[in-house]
């Protein structure tokens, strides 16, 4: 595992009191430590957390402490990326974009 800071961030957020937060919240917190512990990438894994945040609806400032804190990571990895991230995101994209303006390829 690369990432021991977004792992203990998960941990800490898992460990708190969640009663008052979907479940399946709680299922997405422990979903994104096992991809990080089978070596997922660490952008995907702060995807999966914010997909968890949107689909269930989650208030940041409803959070437990942790919680916020974990959120603000992510916010932050997602808002801030490594110019390798946004080089491989355009290059992707780029690839896509060809097809649909030149037509297929083969």
């Amino acid at each position: 595992m690369k990432n021991t800071t977004l792992f203990n961030l998960i941990d800490a957020s898992y460990n708190e009191d969640l009663s008052h937060q979907p479940i399946e919240y709680k299922k997405c917190l422990l979903q994104a430590a096992q991809e990080l512990n089978s070596d997922e990438d660490e952008i995907s894994v702060c995807v999966t957390i914010y997909k968890g945040y949107r689909d269930n609806f989650i208030v940041p400032m409803t959070l437990p402490t942790k919680n916020r804190q974990l959120y603000q990571y992510i916010k932050n990895k997602l808002n801030n990326p490594s110019q390798k991230t946004l080089h491989d995101a355009n290059l992707g994209y780029g690839l896509i974009a060809t097809h649909f303006t030149f037509g297929p390829i083969n």
